[in-house]
């Protein structure tokens, strides 16, 4: 009988304060808690798509022009393969494929508009 006691306990979770009805309770410092995480883990975001977007940004330009397959080139998006390379090594890939459009989208309008940084 004891055993069934504290089964029907009511069970208590690590930040959300007391369950009541399946829900959490949340009062002010439990809320307060739950923005702050949430307000740094968009931050988070927010700076790693500021940083795709600059290395978008980034092209090296050669004093020489290379002939690839009929085309002549004097530009290469180094900051495109950079930013390649930081999302393949990258621990959290959660929204990995949102952070590889802006990288495409910007160095796309970086290559036919003229913005940008070339080295």
């Amino acid at each position: 009988m004891s055993k069934q006691k504290l089964w029907f306990k009511k069970r208590t979770t690590r930040g959300g304060g007391r369950e009541v009805g399946g829900k959490t309770q949340l009062s002010r410092k439990n809320l307060t808690r739950e923005i702050y995480k949430n307000q740094r883990w968009y931050s988070h975001f927010l700076l790693k798509f500021v940083v795709c977007g600059l290395l978008g940004l980034v092209w090296l330009q050669v004093g020489f022009a290379v002939d690839i397959g009929g085309h002549v080139v004097s530009i290469f998006p180094l900051g495109f393969v950079v930013g390649l390379l930081v999302l393949a090594l990258e621990k959290v890939a959660k929204y990995r494929w949102v952070e590889f459009a802006i990288l495409l989208a910007v160095m796309l309008m970086s290559f036919f508009w003229p913005i940008g940084l070339v080295l």
